[in-house]
């Protein structure tokens, strides 16, 4: 085969692979990139999977309370997507993030929703290491005891810096993110 056949056979088909395992990466070149809305700046800053999530907070007496969340079964794992939603155009902007705040779509047309993190977290005791635990800040609505929920206001030039927690398949590739909360916008991975 000449030189000239073998680059013009084989090269494309090196860089349909590589495109290829680019677009399956966890490391999208879409992460860390702001994509703009009407209203909204959403950035997806980086998608982790976990078996499960531990992690503590320290109340206001300073005392340390430790949390799990769990997949609903065993053929499942979390997906948290760490997002900052910024607003630099209206005067006021109420986002409610809820589970129709985003959608997290992957290859297949599988749509995945987040997660209410409140209805399923569960208080565990210390654990043999701590140093495994984080300290997290959640995106979701503030929700008072009798149920009831409140939505944000972000002012002009305020943001959001925060995790979502999403459930799906073990190993699922992701094609893109759509953002409802106060704006409509797709990111794709």
């Amino acid at each position: 085969m000449s030189k000239s056949r073998f680059l013009s056979v084989f090269v494309p088909m090196l860089l349909l692979l590589a495109l290829a395992s680019a677009a399956c990466s966890e490391a999208s070149p879409a992460f860390g990139k702001y994509y703009r809305g009407r209203t909204l700046d959403v950035n997806v800053v980086t998608l982790e999977r976990l078996p499960e999530l531990s992690y503590s907070t320290i109340d206001t007496n300073q005392v340390t309370r430790h949390y799990r969340i769990a997949p609903s079964s065993d053929d499942l794992e979390l997906v948290l997507l760490r997002l900052k939603v910024e607003n630099h155009t209206a005067t006021s902007a109420i986002v409610n993030i809820d589970s129709q705040a985003a959608e997290l779509r992957d290859f297949l047309r599988g749509t995945y929703r987040p997660i209410n993190v409140n209805d399923r977290v569960e208080e565990v005791s210390a654990p043999e290491n701590p140093g495994r635990e984080r300290s997290i800040v959640f995106l979701w609505n503030q929700t008072f005891e009798d149920g009831t929920s409140k939505a944000f206001e972000l002012k002009k030039d305020f943001g959001l810096d925060g995790w979502m927690v999403f459930e799906a398949p073990k190993d699922n590739k992701f094609r893109e993110l759509r953002w409802r909360a106060g704006d409509s916008l797709t990111i794709d991975f």
